[in-house]
């Protein structure tokens, strides 16, 4: 199982160390929370692009926005290893999908806690990845929601090759566990930056 670190969860103030400090991990996670999809806003695009000057680390995107079409020109540009979106924000998901794809660039799903998969399994041959959030998004007291395991194992079931992504105060007791039942990447932040 891979782990992709959010440099959301860094030191803000000290973002080019902290990127440079995750050359043993296979990409870096981006979240783009547009203070209206979730109340928190973490970067703009310039930022993401000063990232892309200071490493050559693949970028994994997280958009957490209303508008996921809005951003697409600009992340295209930055050749990321894949982009999700929520099913929250789409309201026609495969016209999404055939846009991200049509740029060669692979596409997810994501789902917050209490969107259920099962409306979505349709669409699982045309998606490259899905992420479950196993917290609510940039809750304060974010915790680790163990109901969420049943929508991984729903989607390992139905699709056994699809890359699972989790994401949300994901610790190190709890990665065994999510390898078993069939995640391939873990997406964590504050425990690798705190």
């Amino acid at each position: 199982m891979k782990i992709s670190p959010s440099i959301a969860s860094a030191n803000p103030l000290r973002l080019e160390e902290e990127i440079k400090r995750l050359d043993h991990f296979d990409d870096i996670h981006i979240d783009i929370e547009d203070g209206n999809f979730i109340p928190n806003i973490t970067f703009g695009m310039k930022t993401i692009h000063a990232l892309r000057s200071v490493t050559n680390k693949p970028f994994s995107f997280h958009l957490m926005v209303t508008n996921p079409y809005q951003y697409l020109d600009e992340i295209f540009r930055l050749r990321p290893s894949i982009l999700f979106a929520h099913a929250e924000s789409l309201p026609y998901v495969r016209e999404f999908i055939g846009r991200v794809k049509g740029s060669n660039i692979k596409c997810g799903l994501a789902f917050n806690p209490a969107t259920p998969v099962e409306p979505y399994l349709y669409l699982l041959k045309e998606l490259d990845a899905v992420l479950i959030m196993t917290a609510e998004p940039d809750g304060r007291d974010q915790a680790f929601i163990e109901e969420m395991l049943g929508k991984v194992k729903t989607i390992h079931e139905k699709q056994p090759p699809l890359n699972i992504w989790v994401d949300g105060n994901i610790s190190h007791e709890t990665l065994p566990d999510l390898e078993k039942i069939g995640v391939t990447t873990a997406v964590m932040g504050r425990a690798i930056f705190n």
